[in-house]
């Protein structure tokens, strides 16, 4: 059996089980390229990130996703993450989190004369989630679908993307959730070491959280997430790649700090 044969065959195994609604170009936190996957190409990522949240809460998850061309300018991606939540003077928490699938068409390819690249991607959340575990903040139980615009432009040596979305959050019985509007900036640059890159993002999203608990909206600005990013990845082949990176929260809403580490794969 190939190499190509065995991942298909993993990723096919993992598609039966939930995943958490993250969607992002690891090792960022929430950006994405508008460039495709080539026809007849495949990437796989893995990926493990650890999040701290105000010294009494640890948060991890063990991410992996497949992006398959399927056409020219479209690909099709499918994302399974396995959650961990330890919290103090709670019982600790594991699980499949939620399985989310994605599509994205490139609508403009960049080029020599204009080198920016637009792109379009559509995102469903399955909430396929072990309902007996409490991951109330990753596993809400019911479906979300999303879009977002993607702009990619290449300054040589620096790779820019500029990534807005809205996701449509499908509402739990005690209807607690809203719609979210995220945005994201994302920066790649290609060192003079050649292979490596060093990355940087600044990332967020209007609060999915918005009412207090006596159901009243909540005005404060600090709800709503948003990290800063610095890593960096290094291509150990035309193929393979890895990275590094560590992420700071500037709101209340996001995790103190995180640290990720990740490895890329073509085939």
């Amino acid at each position: 059996m190939t190499v190509r044969a065995v991942l298909l065959s993993l990723v096919s195994f993992l598609f039966l089980f939930p995943a958490s609604p993250v969607f992002a170009l690891l090792p960022y936190l929430a950006s994405e390229t508008a460039v495709t996957v080539d026809r007849g190409k495949s990437k796989l990522d893995i990926g493990f990130q650890a999040d701290r949240w105000d010294g009494s809460l640890s948060t991890y998850a063990l991410k992996a996703e497949l992006t398959s061309g399927l056409i020219n300018n479209l690909d099709f991606s499918v994302y399974v993450p396995y959650l961990f939540r330890m919290s103090k003077g709670a019982e600790d928490e594991d699980g499949l989190g939620d399985l989310t699938l994605k599509a994205k068409v490139r609508f403009i390819k960049g080029r020599e004369a204009t080198p920016v690249s637009i792109a379009g991607q559509l995102t469903v959340k399955f909430p396929s989630c072990d309902d007996n575990k409490a991951l109330s903040q990753e596993c809400t139980g019911e479906p979300d679908v999303g879009i977002r615009a993607i702009a990619s432009k290449e300054f040589f040596p620096v790779t820019v993307h500029l990534n807005f979305g809205y996701v449509f959050i499908g509402n739990p019985p005690n209807d607690t959730l809203d719609d979210i509007l995220t945005y994201s900036l994302a920066f790649d640059y290609l060192t003079v070491a050649d292979r490596l890159h060093v990355l940087g993002e600044l990332a967020g999203e209007t609060n999915r959280y918005p009412k207090s608990t006596n159901g009243s909206l909540t005005n404060n600005t600090s709800a709503n997430p948003l990290a800063a990013l610095v890593g960096l990845l290094y291509d150990v082949d035309v193929n393979k790649a890895l990275s590094l990176a560590s992420s700071f929260g500037l709101t209340n809403a996001s995790p103190d700090y995180s640290v990720s580490v990740g490895f890329r794969y073509f085939f």
